[in-house]
């Protein structure tokens, strides 16, 4: 399978990370175990089961960075909070601890195992979880989100690489295919499920439901994924961490990095700007959660961005991908009052989102080569502190058709940003030829 059309996570550390095939590793450590696939007579030990379990428990443990949407008016309410209070407590305290979360996990991972790393992770966030369901106080709820967010930060990263290295090679496409459309797939269904479960019942209610569902399914993973064989690895846990700091430095990483930034910054501000408005045109909660479903099937387009690549490189489907929801969020500030116009809109951009992440986890891994898991982790972090900003940037914008014309211009200059990546990156290719 080419590069092109190999399917990627959104979200993942580990997923272009392993992509390249580099059995041996040098003295120093500078090449992480995420960096290696093993080789196809190494026995596989997750079957179509195990597959299925956790892109299950994907949805779920995403789902907790998308609650937060529906549910601001809600906890506000319930707490007789300021909605600035709520949303740092609520939204950005998982979102920011998620990201710092991305730092650590894989190179632990990749260090010390994908099964204890990623089973200690989901108990923590089980319990977490469960225990939102009965804070009582805004300050307490706060408290419990940075530690989801840790915990959560686990699961995405481990679980590629897990997959990459478990599943036997005629399944590793599907397995990671899958997984990469749970996590964005995600974005749309954990809005739906928490709006949904606090229109009829009570916003606690839905870490319940929801911390119930992980507790059910970490027994299911302790008891059926077993740890792949792996290759040895060398050097110690300090290297995998400096792997990152080196990237820091390059120019063409830190604009990919600009234009990542916006993508879930984008997404959550726009939701969590939509719901409201779509009130004051007269949409009760229930046909709100119709919208949002709308954008589900769109989010599949993700597993285009490989097929397109073939066409255009994958640097041509990031830059569609910006200018696509670029557009979208400009169609919806032109068409504010208008619902057809703002479904239109909302559709143009989910398909731009779907489109622009998975392309830009390539361009990271590739950049970062040899260093993939390191740029990966990277990637992570920056998507995240984005998803944290937006709904904070939301709230400071009172004016809807404003905050979607902004994001629209940020969007746009993302697509620049990869654009001169590009060129820097050939440059420098030019430059060692």
């Amino acid at each position: 399978m080419s590069r092109a059309s190999r399917p990627v996570s959104p979200i993942t550390p580990a997923a272009s990370s392993t992509s390249s095939a580099q059995w041996a590793t040098p003295a120093n450590g500078s090449t992480s175990a995420a960096d290696r696939t093993m080789p196809d007579n190494t026995p596989h030990p997750a079957g179509g089961g195990v597959i299925t379990l956790l892109v299950t428990t994907a949805l779920f443990v995403l789902t907790q960075l998308y609650l937060a949407i529906p549910l601001l008016p809600h906890v506000a309410k319930s707490f007789g909070s300021a909605p600035a209070t709520t949303t740092l407590a609520l939204a950005s305290a998982f979102s920011m601890a998620y990201a710092a979360g991305f730092l650590l996990w894989g190179p632990v991972s990749d260090q010390y195992g994908r099964r204890p790393v990623m089973l200690t992770g989901l108990a923590a966030l089980a319990i977490a979880t469960l225990a939102c369901a009965f804070v009582p106080s805004l300050p307490w709820l706060g408290g419990l989100r940075v530690t989801q967010g840790l915990a959560a930060a686990s699961f995405a990263p481990v679980a590629l690489a897990y997959l990459i290295e478990a599943t036997p090679p005629h399944l590793r496409a599907t397995a990671i295919g899958a997984m990469s459309t749970a996590f964005l797939v995600a974005g749309i269904f954990g809005q739906v499920l928490a709006g949904w479960i606090a229109l009829h019942g009570h916003w606690s209610w839905v870490f319940l439901v929801t911390g119930g569902a992980l507790a059910i399914m970490t027994p299911l993973i302790a008891l059926l994924a077993r740890e792949p064989g792996r290759a040895t690895l060398y050097g110690h846990l300090g290297h995998r961490f400096a792997a990152m700091a080196r990237l820091l430095a390059r120019p063409a990483i830190l604009l990919l990095s600009c234009a990542h930034i916006t993508l879930l910054l984008s997404f959550v501000a726009m939701y969590t700007a939509l719901g409201p408005h779509l009130q004051t045109l007269g949409l009760d909660g229930g046909r709100v959660i119709l919208l949002r479903l709308a954008g589900l099937p769109l989010m599949f387009v993700a597993l285009l961005a490989g097929p397109l690549a073939a066409r255009i490189r994958m640097s041509g489907v990031a830059c569609a991908g910006f200018m696509l929801a670029a557009a979208g969020v400009a169609l919806e500030a032109a068409l504010s009052q208008h619902l057809p116009g703002i479904v239109g809109g909302s559709l143009i951009f989910v398909t731009g989102v779907a489109l622009a992440i998975p392309a830009m986890i390539v361009l990271y891994g590739t950049l970062a080569a040899p260093d993939r898991a390191a740029g990966m982790a990277l990637n992570g972090f920056v998507l995240f502190i984005g998803a944290s900003i937006g709904p904070v940037l939301a709230g400071r914008v009172a004016d809807v058709r404003l905050l979607l014309m902004g994001l629209a211009v940020v969007l746009l200059g993302a697509a620049g940003c990869v654009v001169g990546s590009g060129r820097l990156t050939g440059k420098q290719q030019k430059a060692h030829a």
